[in-house]
């Protein structure tokens, strides 16, 4: 029956996280996580053929988000209507909202593609990230005024590391939703005031 299908490849899939945040992708094993599901190994690759396969299908979705993020609240210009007051208001409003509903929606799942994969297509991604905002912050945050003035962009490397581990730190040590929604919007408060010298 598709119900009990759908049953038993959810009860791999939970497992797997499991096991994936305990032991990151490279010691977690199929063996080890069907015993976890309560199913026999050579019945779990009916479902999924390979290790890999069954960490993109439990990654790929927050990846798919923290793309769709990115675009959405981190890849916004400099042109004639944007200001410190634009910007102030996108990172004390819009940006902890988004930030708060994805680690609600997909806190584990983030916590593994960021903290648990190596060894596969995701282990660059915390890094990918950060230098993504770097690389925003630099080009098109910063007054030229302002950007004549820095040797080069590494102290936007370190703003944007510290945000990304920022965030990743509430998520790890998630209490409940009121704390991390508060803490979000303090660390955007935190970082708002240190890069608003860099505008004019």
């Amino acid at each position: 029956m598709q119900f009990q299908k759908d049953d038993i490849r959810e009860k791999i899939l939970a497992a797997a996280g499991e096991t994936f945040l305990m032991q990151g992708f490279g010691k977690a094993s199929m063996r080890e996580i069907a015993k976890k599901a309560g199913i026999s190994t050579s019945n779990m690759y009916n479902y999924f053929k390979s290790k890999a396969e069954l960490f993109y299908a439990i990654a790929d979705p927050v990846f798919h988000h923290l793309a769709n993020l990115r675009k959405e609240v981190f890849e916004y210009k400099a042109n004639k209507d944007f200001n410190n007051e634009n910007f102030m208001q996108q990172f004390t409003e819009f940006v902890p909202k988004v930030m708060f509903e994805m680690i609600r929606k997909y806190r584990k799942e983030l916590l593994l593609v960021m903290d648990c994969s190596k060894g596969t297509k995701y282990e660059q991604l915390k890094k990918m990230m950060a230098t993504a905002m770097e690389t925003n912050f630099t080009d098109n945050i910063i007054s030229k005024k302002k950007k004549s003035l820095l040797q080069d962009s590494f102290l936007m490397h370190i703003l944007a590391m510290n945000l990304v581990e920022g965030i990743l730190e509430i998520t790890r040590n998630y209490k409940n939703d009121e704390w991390a929604k508060n803490n979000i919007e303090s660390l955007m408060k935190y970082h708002i005031r240190g890069m608003v010298q860099f505008f004019t």
